[in-house]
């Protein structure tokens, strides 16, 4: 007997049209460039324009946009508009149906990262990547297969084109060239500069208006000048750096004219383009900063060991340490490290009399420094030459200050001109004619080239020499800090101490008593200290705030 198939359609389960959810047609667009250079041949605007015509094909809508930047697909975390993507994705209430992409490797080059990333999205949030250039989805399993296997093809792509280009990227860094962004106060022109107006056949790099003002930044920075400072300076001629521009500024070789991209293997090379300051310069910066960084911290402040951090040992080069024999009631100057170096700090009548102790030392040191009176007026007219040395630097301020006030001047006339003549409204010309004014009357206000009048630079040169006479006396009769800000004053460096034979080897001087030493000639024994080395370009004399007011210049 035959049986009628028909009759068992009403236990056929078929879905309910008026309970039935609306399909989520809304999309996300994503769109990405590798460079600049890219977004500037329309890239992003092609991969838009295909989208809304896929869109409008497919019955999709756009609803949100993400990307319309250059960032490269090579690290999927550390691109910003990428991880705002994926993160509005989880966190939107209402999700779209998928995110399109013209074509997979605009959404990633990651290959595995990026499937995990994709396996995330439609599992956890059940949104699907999309591809516009084949219409394919992630919501079939046969489509999801095509797509990973796009993100994978993505990653080889990308590694096939680093194994051809890294070897012709050796060799153009290794022939001195430079590849990347060049950092301020330079001028980049080469075939490849994002810049259109600076694209050449071949690599030029040039020094620019702000790399001239950064010359002298080094130069305050090698004279011992903080950044903070060398900040204010810089913003004073007309640019503008954070702490962190400048921090890197020091430790950059480029300066110097030396290329160390890791693509010369470890071999640093010298640079084509012209280097702002010298090596030697750039090491005395250096010098400076690693000071700065393994300086000794003091944990207890003792007016009983003022030397403390400025006193090292004569066998292995570390730092003495300062304590108290609590039982004697005596200090001592210690190392660490090496077995019997140690001196007293002050010198005991009672318990060592034949034997000095480190601050009676110290002080016999800067009495070393006192001239013969015949030698003063020979001395100070020395100085003055000194002096004049110095102000070449200021002369350069200067000569940017004026070009830079000249200019401001101009742009004042020209909007008062353009005004005059009709071409910008009064509201426009107030607005830009107060900010014009208000830039010339800062640079007026903060920069300042007083001129020492010969009286006054008399006066001043007697103190100087009255100061470096009586250093001693200044040292013994001052406060704790006076007598740091005095020691690192006179020895930068600091001193090294030979416990043995009591006395104290200079490392590197203050010019004013380096100079002071050459007129003494060099009758004294030669054993007292280890070679001096001059410092021309350190202060000459005290900062603010030390005791007398007279001291500086």
């Amino acid at each position: 007997m035959m049986t009628d198939l028909k009759r068992f359609n009403r236990f056929i389960k078929r879905d309910d049209p008026k309970s039935k959810a609306p399909v989520n047609r809304d999309v996300w667009l994503y769109t990405r460039v590798s460079s600049n250079r890219q977004k500037d041949n329309y890239s992003l605007t092609y991969q838009k324009e295909e989208a809304e015509k896929f869109v409008t094909s497919k019955g999709y809508t756009i609803t949100h946009q993400f990307g319309n930047i250059s960032e490269s697909a090579s690290n999927d975390f550390t691109r910003r508009e990428f991880m705002d993507l994926i993160n509005k994705v989880k966190q939107a209430r209402k999700k779209p149906f998928g995110i399109l992409v013209y074509v997979m490797n605009r959404f990633s080059r990651t290959g595995g990262n990026a499937i995990s990333i994709a396996e995330e999205l439609i599992s956890k949030t059940g949104v699907h990547l999309i591809e516009v250039s084949s219409g394919m989805d992630t919501s079939s399993e046969t489509g999801k297969h095509m797509i990973y296997s796009k993100l994978l093809e993505a990653r080889k792509q990308n590694l096939d084109r680093l194994e051809h280009t890294i070897p012709g990227m050796r060799k153009f860094v290794s022939t001195g060239h430079f590849l990347g962004t060049v950092p301020i106060g330079y001028n980049h022109y080469g075939p490849r500069v994002v810049d259109i107006t600076k694209r050449e056949i071949s690599q030029r790099i040039v020094i620019n208006e702000d790399g001239k003002k950064l010359k002298l930044a080094w130069e305050w920075k090698a004279g011992g000048m903080p950044d903070y400072k060398i900040i204010e300076k810089l913003k004073v001629l007309g640019l503008s750096l954070t702490k962190q521009n400048l921090s890197s500024m020091w430790r950059r070789p480029f300066y110097c004219g030396v290329q160390t991209n890791k693509l010369t293997e470890g071999n640093p090379v010298k640079g084509t383009w012209e280097p702002l300051v010298s090596e030697e310069l750039f090491w005395k910066v250096d010098s400076i900063i690693n000071e700065n960084h393994q300086g000794y911290l003091i944990s207890k402040e003792v007016i009983e060991r003022p030397l403390t951090g400025s006193l090292y040992c004569h066998k292995c080069g570390m730092k003495l340490a300062g304590y108290e024999n609590k039982e004697k009631k005596l200090h001592y100057y210690k190392c660490q490290k090496c077995k019997g170096v140690s001196l007293n700090a002050n010198t005991s009548k009672i318990m060592f009399p034949d034997k000095t102790g480190a601050h009676e030392l110290f002080i016999n040191l800067l009495e070393s420094y006192r001239l013969k009176p015949e030698l003063s007026e020979p001395f100070k007219f020395q100085v003055e030459k000194m002096m004049t040395c110095f102000t070449d630097s200021t002369q350069q301020e200067e000569t940017i200050f004026k070009r830079q006030l000249t200019e401001l001047k101009k742009k004042r006339e020209t909007l008062k001109r353009r005004y005059a003549y009709g071409e910008i409204d009064s509201d426009l010309y107030s607005q830009f004619l107060n900010e014009v004014e208000t830039e010339i009357k800062n640079l007026e206000e903060k920069y300042d080239f007083p001129e020492i009048e010969i009286s006054n630079l008399s006066e001043k040169l007697n103190n100087v020499v009255d100061f470096s006479q009586n250093t001693s006396k200044y040292w013994v009769s001052g406060n704790l800090s006076s007598k740091r800000r005095l020691q690192k004053l006179i020895f930068p460096n600091g001193l090294v101490l030979d416990t043995q034979n009591r006395q104290y080897l200079t490392l590197k001087i203050n010019s004013l008593f380096s100079l002071k030493r050459d007129f003494m000639g060099t009758s004294r024994d030669k054993k007292e200290k280890l070679p001096i080395k001059n410092d021309e370009e350190s202060s000459l004399v005290a900062e603010g705030g030390f005791e007398p007011p007279t001291f500086g210049l």
